[in-house]
C-alpha cells in the first residue's frame, strides 16, 4: 500500500507549495488530492478494502 507521500506511479508525490492543505471552508484537501492521484481501479480497490474491514468489524461484534 502506498503512503500519502507516494504517487500512483510509485514515486514521490509532488505537492505544489502554493496549494493550501485546507480550503477556505476548512476542508482538508490532502485526502481529496490523494484519491485523485489514484487510478479508478485503485480507488475501487481501496473502497473494497474499506468495505471488507467494516464487514469484519460487524462480524467480530456479533461473535462477542
Amino acid at each position: 500500500m502506498r503512503t500519502a507521500h507516494e504517487s500512483s506511479r510509485g514515486g514521490p508525490a509532488r505537492r505544489r507549495t502554493n496549494e493550501p492543505a485546507r480550503s477556505r471552508d476548512g476542508v482538508d484537501l490532502t485526502l481529496i488530492r490523494e484519491m485523485l492521484a489514484l487510478t479508478p481501479a485503485e480507488r475501487l480497490q481501496r473502497l473494497q478494502s474499506s468495505a471488507n474491514m467494516v464487514l469484519s468489524l460487524r462480524n467480530a461484534r456479533r461473535e462477542s
